[in-house]
């Protein structure tokens, strides 16, 4: 029989984002797949199968893609899947050599806006383009015009075991000297300049508001990258310095630990995706906040799970957050944390994505090669 290839960039669930998603769609098709031959090839790492290559920059983009086209002119797979956008114009040569199908997964900003000539030719002529979110996949058939019936829906999925709701740790209260009692914030996510769309500084910027109306309140800001000095000094400059805190790194086993040492995760968003965040926050039984404007509102349902806002919107902004942080935000669920992971789980946990991949691969796939259900 012939072989299904997966084309990744690494599988890691502990990295978030598209080497999450790389992970999950890897274990789901484990899942969904009859026994039949899978042939992994990451780009940095080595999967449960398949072949790994490390090297930097665009010398390893180049050598992946050779290596990706070599492979799969000797083996000519019935079906590959890619789980990033910058892999798609090798499997359109394939697919114009030897008439491969292909599958692509669209996560965001990657397929947003102005795309080289070749990457929009690839997603065109894909068999079928995987969007996480609606708003990712409306974005593909407005920019790119990629046609209706080639476009599906794949929401993120995420490691649902690892996230429960639990009481504040007392080692992280120390540890970024928060009083025991005060209210928090937290965002998760890179501090990257070309991120600017997630929204710390539109939160930095309604602290001095909410303030007025929760006097002890504290921002506890998670992750790393190039723009922490711009946040820091905004901070500064908004005279909350002594209430903004920056965690650096957060190792993958403490970042339950971190949702659970908030009251409120906040990420008024412009230009997300999807958000898997989203997941874990609300997961660890939390009220969650995001913007209207983006994918982040797949995660929250439409606001089914959580608070959407206008993130540019600065008083309205400002407003939800201080209802939130007085628990007087009229919606039940969110205040009931056990229920809430519970909905999240069953809308967005791994059988409900594996059981959405094995929907669209029944389009693409004879039944034998798909498991039993």
């Amino acid at each position: 029989m012939r072989e299904i290839h997966l084309w990744v960039p690494e599988l890691d669930v502990t990295k978030g984002g598209i080497q999450a998603f790389s992970y999950f769609f890897h274990a789901g098709l484990r899942q969904v797949l009859a026994p039949v031959q899978l042939r992994v090839l990451a780009r940095q790492g080595v999967g449960s199968e398949g072949l790994g290559f490390h090297w930097p920059g665009w010398l390893s983009r180049l050598v992946f893609s050779a290596a990706l086209l070599h492979g799969a002119w000797r083996a000519r797979p019935m079906l590959v899947l890619s789980t990033h956008v910058n892999f798609l114009p090798a499997a359109h040569w394939l697919k114009r050599l030897c008439q491969t199908r292909y599958v692509g997964v669209a996560h965001g900003i990657d397929t947003w806006g102005n795309l080289r000539p070749g990457l929009r030719a690839a997603l065109g002529q894909a068999d079928m383009v995987l969007g996480v979110s609606r708003f990712t996949r409306d974005q593909l058939a407005r920019d790119h015009h990629v046609a209706h019936e080639r476009l599906a829906l794949l929401p993120n999925t995420f490691a649902e075991a690892l996230f429960h709701p639990g009481p504040k740790s007392p080692v992280l209260l120390q540890r970024y000297r928060l009083p025991t009692h005060a209210p928090v914030v937290f965002t998760f996510g890179r501090l990257a300049a070309a991120e600017r769309y997630k929204g710390f500084d539109r939160i930095i910027a309604a602290l001095p508001r909410i303030q007025r109306d929760v006097p002890n309140v504290h921002y506890l800001i998670g992750g790393t990258g190039d723009d922490r000095p711009r946040l820091e000094a905004l901070a500064r400059d908004a005279g909350m310095a002594d209430r903004v805190r920056f965690t650096g790194f957060i190792p993958a086993d403490e970042l339950c630990a971190h949702y659970n040492l908030c009251d409120v995760f906040a990420m008024p968003s412009t230009g997300e995706g999807f958000g898997i965040v989203f997941l874990e926050a609300m997961a660890c039984g939390k009220p969650v906040l995001a913007g209207n404007r983006d994918g982040s509102v797949d995660p929250l349902a439409d606001g089914r799970f959580g608070a959407l806002v206008d993130p540019l919107d600065s008083e309205q902004l400002a407003g939800t957050l201080t209802q939130l942080l007085q628990c007087r935000y009229s919606h039940p669920l969110m205040w009931q944390p056990e229920e809430l992971r519970r909905q999240v789980v069953a809308e967005f946990g791994f059988e409900k994505f594996s059981a959405t991949l094995k929907t669209h691969l029944r389009r693409l796939l004879p039944s034998e090669m798909l498991a039993a259900d």
